[in-house]
């Protein structure tokens, strides 16, 4: 005899995709972003949890008065010298696109977290990391990524 699927309970699919959408929020972070800061064209910068500390204790010491830092691309191994001016446009860059992640990520859950207690568990399953968020949540997204970036996203 076939035994037959279980079925998830409302709560248990709002935990997993919970889950797994933090998950997948954490890597879209650690993959990084694209940015032109030096001039050379667009290069790719990672974000590990140890580039994030070390990104804000170069913003520290930027914010004290060092007139440069050091970074790299993820296409070079050794660091370079970066004016202020250049790293700030980094540092702004990458906090952009780390608090537009996280924002992303609390949407996708408040969608599969709406979707499951309006009884559409299946559809409430399917929410992931790709998932387009419908107009009226991304609106709201879109205006608390705003406001946390001061008016703008980039």
């Amino acid at each position: 005899m076939i035994p037959e699927p279980q079925k998830h309970t409302l709560e248990e699919i709002k935990a997993e995709r919970s889950t797994a959408i933090k998950a997948a929020c954490a890597e879209a972070i650690t993959g990084g972003f694209d940015a032109d800061v030096l001039g050379r064209g667009s290069l790719h910068y990672t974000l590990t949890e140890i580039q994030q500390r070390d990104l804000q204790t170069q913003y520290a010491a930027v914010q004290a008065g060092a007139t440069e830092a050091l970074w790299h691309d993820s296409s070079r191994v050794t660091h370079e010298v970066y004016t202020t001016t250049q790293f700030m446009e980094l540092f702004q860059r990458g906090y952009a696109y780390i608090i537009s992640c996280k924002i992303r990520s609390d949407w996708l859950e408040q969608l599969a977290h709406d979707l499951a207690d309006a009884d559409k568990l299946t559809e409430a399953a399917a929410v992931d990391w790709d998932t387009e968020l419908p107009e009226g949540y991304q609106t709201q997204c879109d205006a608390q990524i705003a406001a946390m970036l001061g008016g703008g996203n980039e």
